[in-house]
């Protein structure tokens, strides 16, 4: 009997602190405020109150935005004495400085072509692996 009691006591103290628009709105012009001052009030707090929420939701989402992005914003290597620049992101690669082509892409692997060269970039791996004419030259840990 005494928790219900409690409980009921503490639901109305909690009820009490809400209040409706329409309450606010009643109690600011019993103070003799006029209606559309009270309103341009009622106004601005709904607003602060949704501004605050929209940059609480943008902080959260610019964390997980970050959680997500690549770790690799560039992968350099030099195997056998050719240089290979990959950028993941913009699926860019470079082999000897010159661009070479996106032949293929999957979940575990971007590969490009740049003449008789190619560049497979092993991203759950970190490797980087270098073929000339179709055969293996060497892989690279990045």
């Amino acid at each position: 009997m005494m928790m219900k009691a409690m409980s009921l006591v503490l639901v109305a103290m909690a009820a009490a602190g809400c209040s409706s628009s329409a309450s606010r709105m009643a109690d600011c012009q019993a103070q003799g405020i006029s209606k559309d001052a009270c309103y341009i009030a009622e106004q601005n707090r709904q607003a602060s109150i949704n501004s605050a929420a929209e940059n609480a939701a943008l902080r959260n989402a610019a964390a997980q935005y970050a959680q997500a992005t690549p770790k690799y914003k560039k992968v350099t290597a030099r195997i056998d004495g050719i240089d290979i620049k990959i950028y993941p992101a913009d699926k860019q690669g470079y082999i000897e400085s010159t661009a070479a082509a996106l032949i293929e892409e999957n979940a575990d692997a971007q590969v490009y072509q740049k003449g008789i060269f190619t560049a497979i970039w092993y991203k759950r791996t970190h490797q980087v692996a270098l073929m000339r004419d179709g055969k293996f030259v060497a892989k690279t840990k990045i």
